[in-house]
């Protein structure tokens, strides 16, 4: 008796490691392609005391590999966090200073400005402005890597703004992927995706979504600006307002691959 309860142990113990280095190999294949690390960056500050001031602060995941691939991301990814940060100045401040476009230490700048001008209009208005961006990868294949990006933005009004997006890189270019380039039928894409989010949303397929208080685009239903590859399909998420009302937040969810069989060309990923 005495034996079979060892031999019993030993045999959860090796089947628990068994696992483990299943996991372990599992997770070898999502491993990202290129080395890298966050680069972080901080511009200004808020008093929180007077509570009053800007702050721009940026947490990126980026290659560090030197060659065009790691360049081209990088490049990319400064591109858009400059175009984040624009997002929020006047284009007659951005027009007197080209470095605005340029470089993230110039898009602050006239973020100040544009900060300090609403402020002598405004000198009651309580609150810092501030934008942060935070971003990661989350899935990587042999082909393709996939990022995801976090805008979190407060400028005064009623509550801060946040936006979450996707995007995929070209391991051979380090160019950025469009959905279109992984689809055969785009229509049946957005059927099937329309059908999920009514799942998702608990609505049946005869109701009307803008009756719903849904937003669409001439009554047609359109697949989110934000998606990703992961593991086990494809993740779809509309940000707020994409869809629906602030208060109802973000709406999401994973569309297997199997479901997406002659539709999704998997080749191109994987």
């Amino acid at each position: 008796m005495r034996l079979t309860a060892i031999c019993l142990s030993l045999f959860v113990i090796l089947f628990i490691a068994g696992c483990n280095r299943s996991g372990e190999q599992s997770g070898e294949s999502t491993k990202n392609m290129l080395s890298g690390a966050p680069r972080k960056s901080e511009f200004g500050g808020c008093d929180s005391t007077k509570n009053q001031g800007i702050s721009i602060r940026l947490n990126l995941w980026e290659p560090a590999d030197s060659g065009k691939v790691g360049t081209a991301i990088r490049d990319i990814l400064t591109t858009k966090s400059i175009q984040r940060i624009n997002s929020y100045g006047d284009s007659a401040s951005i027009a007197a200073n080209p470095g605005a476009s340029r470089s993230i230490k110039d898009a602050y700048e006239v973020f100040e400005k544009n900060y300090n001008g609403f402020k002598k209009d405004f000198p009651e208005a309580p609150g810092c402005w501030a934008v942060e961006l935070k971003g990661d990868t989350v899935f990587s294949t042999p082909k393709t890597l996939f990022y995801q990006l976090d805008h979190y933005a407060f400028t005064g009004g009623a509550h801060p703004n946040s936006f979450r997006s996707y995007h995929a890189f070209d391991l051979k270019t380090g160019g950025e992927l469009q959905l279109k380039s992984f689809v055969s039928d785009s229509v049946a894409l957005t059927n099937l995706v329309e059908k999920y989010f009514r799942q998702t949303e608990k609505i049946a397929p005869e109701i009307n979504l803008e009756e719903e208080g849904y937003f669409l685009l001439n009554n047609q239903f359109a697949i989110p600006v934000s998606w990703v590859f992961t593991p086990k399909g494809i993740l779809f998420y509309y940000n707020p307002y994409e869809i629906a009302p602030y208060a109802r937040g973000a709406i999401q969810f994973t569309i297997p691959y199997a479901q997406l069989e002659g539709i999704i060309d998997r080749e191109k990923v994987f």
